[in-house]
């Protein structure tokens, strides 16, 4: 009763946006799949999620205790329960931009502000979603997602696709979805993104490394990281080329021709890094690019300034929580890392 008097009150928030038919559907698509979670400490778990996951679940407590204390995080009540998506996305995600720019085309939500992508539940809305903005001469992309947050609003539980990976995996995810949760800027997907992905993946290699028993993870998940950090540079390098093209002042006929060509080129040096015919291929849109873009755009300055602040993600985040009310906190941030600011090196 509790959960669904709480959601039902965020969607009562929402209602004074004007998105209130989405968020209806969305709030009775999280009160639906919620109806079927377990506490994560639950005898029943193990047949629920099987002796595998059931292994992994196991740890989701000390990740928790892990991102409480040592990475300053504020998990709340989330993740102490599981819910089975039998073998279904947790969320669908649509994002589009301009088909001649690298801009994105934003929804406006009470208290997440403007952002650059839409969730939801049911993947037919999704794909209905992204037709319409095609219709308006958007790129669009739809994709499936394996965790979301809902930046405290609601008790986020751990779902199945969170734990088809390996244990680093799910460290990485739910200290990511927990940096949400923490420290979130309306407005500014980039930062925050690129926020939760540098601490998530900082933080994931200090947790493998504090338990003796995960250690043989650790080679495995560094060379993950080497590896996307290659396919990474080169979607920032597509995403520079992108940009200078269509500040060029060409025709539009001569922009869609190099267009085609850069991002042909982009294909066949991205085939050369990827590591498994899982990884996906290049889509070449402008809303591909710039959805990769802002998980990653930041991580530089941002490992900068966590360096300046002495060398613990714990220190960033407690940073950013204590800049002033209204601060820029992608301007502190370039100016702490790109000038002398607190502990320059």
């Amino acid at each position: 009763m509790k959960r669904a008097c709480g959601a039902a009150l965020g969607i009562c928030l929402a209602l004074s946006g004007c998105q209130a038919g989405y968020v209806l559907r969305q709030g009775w698509g999280q009160i639906t799949y919620r109806s079927h979670e377990v506490p994560i400490e639950s005898p029943a778990l193990r047949d629920l999620a099987g002796g595998e996951a059931a292994e992994k679940l196991k740890w989701v407590p000390e990740i928790l205790e892990f991102a409480r204390t040592e990475l300053g995080l504020e998990p709340g009540d989330s993740y102490s329960t599981y819910v089975d998506t039998r073998g279904s996305p947790v969320s669908y995600v649509v994002t589009a931009a301009h088909p001649l720019a690298l801009v994105p085309y934003q929804w406006q939500f009470p208290f997440a502000g403007r952002v650059p992508y839409k969730g939801h539940f049911d993947e037919a809305d999704a794909n209905a979603e992204a037709e319409k903005l095609k219709q308006r001469g958007y790129e669009t992309l739809v994709f499936p997602v394996m965790a979301f947050s809902t930046l405290g609003w609601f008790q986020d539980p751990v779902v199945s696709s969170m734990v088809e990976g390996t244990l680093a995996d799910l460290v990485d995810v739910i200290l990511h979805e927990t940096t949400h949760r923490t420290v979130y800027y309306p407005g500014l997907a980039s930062f925050n993104e690129s926020l939760a992905t540098w601490v998530a993946r900082e933080g994931t290699v200090r947790f493998l490394k504090a338990h003796d028993e995960l250690r043989p993870l650790l080679e495995g998940y560094l060379g993950e990281q080497r590896a996307s950090a290659e396919r990474e540079a080169l979607l920032l390098r597509l995403r520079d080329d992108l940009d200078a093209l269509y500040r060029s002042g060409l025709d539009e006929p001569s922009i869609l021709e190099r267009k085609a060509e850069i991002f042909a080129s982009a294909s066949l040096a991205l085939e050369t890094l990827r590591g498994a015919p899982s990884e996906p291929p290049l889509n070449p849109t402008n809303a591909y690019v710039l959805s990769t873009a802002r998980y990653h755009e930041l991580e530089k300055p941002l490992g900068i300034a966590q360096r300046k602040l002495g060398g613990h993600p714990r220190a960033l985040v407690a940073w950013l929580q204590g800049l002033d009310a209204g601060a820029d906190p992608l301007e502190a941030v370039l100016q702490l890392a790109w000038s002398g600011g607190a502990g320059a090196e």
